[in-house]
């Protein structure tokens, strides 16, 4: 496995390359000649060659402990499970997807990996007009050997944190803070309350939110983990890429115990006084790793992927703070998802969230 990162945007041609494109062309005849960015499907495969080398593009870096973090770790992970190169793309921003994810193609990348919803629709564009493989976020716009979404049962890795909140708490009363109000959030929060529910309905769930969309606001994520650490959580999952350094430092500063659950990623390395009680992990290596034999066999674009707990791509974390007690009431739990005893409901909106803390 090999990594890339943070090369310049400029185009990689070899001679062995050129030469075997010449090649190609020459025995196309007289079929269409494709555009220079275009790929060639092979007789069985999406591009002209078996996938060697593939980009993942980040709105922010690692640092993130979160959405970020995992996408390169999942990028990192795909690569070396498959031997081939992994060009990584971190803290290029949100604005100019559509340039940003062209300009990695032209790196000579021939898979890219949009990592966020707002990458999603210009990187969609730039697979159909390029021939180059895109894997969106959140975007149902399937086109064969071109686009394909990665979707999430994040209600079900909420429901498994919800469980081990339930069964851990002091006080009764459980917190819930995100940076954003997020599809992924909202259904994550409203599964957390759900699985707590299952556990006592009688526990008090209180929720905050920074603002629509302030996924890297620290200060921000720090003041609304006050606010409800006042109201007496003592343990508090976050959503929040960014922020979660904020919702760290409000827990780690309280003046009485509360406990934290990360999501998506690991924040171990920044948690400096334990108070990580586990982590929703969100693994995405599984799920790069289909994609490419997917492309590698003429069928990515046919179908969408989704991490839920099934397939592994939803897990807890087993950390030091859950008691045995509580890990067995997880992995009960965890089996029961997978075997489909237990259905988690989606929460899709703010106003759904709200009924479901609210209904009990």
């Amino acid at each position: 496995m090999k990594l890339i990162s943070d090369k310049p945007h400029a185009t990689i041609r070899s001679s062995i390359a050129l030469g075997i494109a010449a090649a190609v062309i020459a025995l196309a005849g007289c079929a269409a000649t494709p555009t220079e960015t275009e790929e060639v499907p092979t007789a069985t495969g999406c591009t002209t060659e078996p996938i060697s080398q593939f980009a993942v593009v980040t709105p922010e870096t690692e640092a993130d402990h979160g959405w970020n973090q995992q996408a390169i770790l999942g990028a990192g992970e795909a690569a070396t499970q498959l031997g081939i190169t992994a060009d990584i793309n971190k803290g290029v921003g949100y604005d100019n997807a559509e340039a940003i994810v062209q300009q990695t193609i032209d790196k000579g990348n021939q898979f890219v990996i949009a990592h966020a919803s707002g990458f999603a629709t210009g990187g969609a564009r730039v697979a159909e007009t390029s021939g180059s493989p895109v894997l969106v976020v959140d975007l149902d716009q399937k086109v064969h050997c071109q686009v394909a979404g990665v979707f999430f049962d994040s209600q079900e890795g909420g429901y498994l944190a919800g469980i081990a909140a339930a069964n851990a708490t002091k006080t009764g009363t459980l917190g819930i803070v995100a940076s954003a109000e997020d599809v992924n959030w909202f259904n994550m929060a409203g599964g957390f309350a759900q699985g707590a529910y299952s556990v006592n309905p009688d526990l008090k769930i209180v929720i905050a939110y920074i603002g629509p969309a302030e996924y890297g606001d620290s200060a921000g994520g720090k003041r609304i983990t006050e606010q409800v650490i006042a109201a007496g959580a003592d343990i508090i999952i976050g959503m929040g890429d960014g922020a979660t350094v904020g919702y760290l430092q409000a827990i780690e500063t309280a003046s009485s115990t509360v406990q934290y659950i990360a999501t998506i990623g690991d924040v171990a390395e920044i948690d400096t006084t334990g108070v990580e009680l586990t982590s929703v992990l969100w693994n995405f290596a599984p799920t790069y790793v289909q994609a490419i034999k997917d492309i590698d066999a003429g069928i990515f674009g046919d179908a969408n992927y989704t991490l839920n707990v099934a397939n592994g791509g939803l897990s807890l974390a087993k950390t030091a703070n859950l008691s045995a007690e509580v890990q067995a009431a997880v992995d009960a739990a965890t089996a029961g998802i997978a075997d489909g005893s237990i259905t988690v409901k989606t929460s899709t909106t703010k106003d759904a969230v709200q009924a479901i803390i609210d209904g009990k």
